[in-house]
């Protein structure tokens, strides 16, 4: 029986229909989860989670932006749901996911990505031990009912701003823009879908996608 760190990220979260989706479409699998939390990750869990990354040029915004908006944190539990969880989601870059997995489905652009799950046995063991002891996550009896719950709550709708967020992201890498409304499209999208989330929240998550843009029009120089 393996267990599996997942977290849906703050990209994903603050959509609320569409980590419900995610939710859904995992335990639809069979999956079992043991602990389920809504959580804000502290700048030191998200230092310590990314670790491995921490010689990149990219570990400053990794840790922006698990930290920028709510993710949830969760454990999985089942035969085979470590390699099961990466393959329901796909391809770590978006644009490389296939349009079935929920990357393809859901994930916005490159990294930005919807969600980490464990890649390994050691990994995932590490990565439990790390959310529970610094994080706070809990396992519990009432993991499940509370994923459901969830689920239940914010499923139901139409409510999907995946193309629409992707096309301002493609847009403005593409044209070069990295103009106050690109950054004004992203606040006013993050913010459409997200119950229970402050708008301070949504904002900074959209100012730390609008961070990767112009990282990446830098990088295009």
């Amino acid at each position: 029986m393996e267990q599996s760190l997942v977290i849906i990220k703050p990209d994903g979260t603050a959509r609320r229909r569409v980590s419900s989706l995610v939710l859904q479409a995992l335990l639809d699998r069979g999956y079992k989860i043991v602990a389920f939390q809504e959580m804000m990750v502290s700048e030191s869990l998200a230092k310590l989670h990314y670790a491995v990354h921490s010689e990149k040029p990219f570990f400053p915004w990794l840790v922006e932006f698990i930290s920028s908006a709510p993710v949830l944190a969760m454990i999985f539990e089942s035969n085979g749901v470590i390699q099961g969880v990466r393959d329901a989601l796909g391809a770590t870059f978006v644009q490389k996911a296939s349009p079935d997995s929920l990357r393809g489905k859901y994930g916005i652009w490159a990294g930005i990505n919807i969600a980490h799950a464990s890649d390994a046995p050691e990994t995932a063991i590490s990565e439990i031990a790390l959310w529970t002891s610094e994080g706070g996550l809990v396992e519990s009896p009432e993991a499940e009912t509370s994923a459901r719950a969830y689920i239940l709550k914010y499923i139901n709708g139409d409510a999907d701003y995946t193309m629409a967020l992707r096309e301002v992201v493609k847009n403005a890498i593409e044209s070069h823009d990295k103009s106050v409304k690109i950054l004004k499209s992203l606040k006013d999208l993050f913010s459409k879908d997200a119950a229970g989330i402050s708008k301070d929240r949504t904002d900074n998550l959209a100012k730390v996608v609008f961070d990767f843009i112009k990282e990446e029009l830098e990088k295009a120089k």
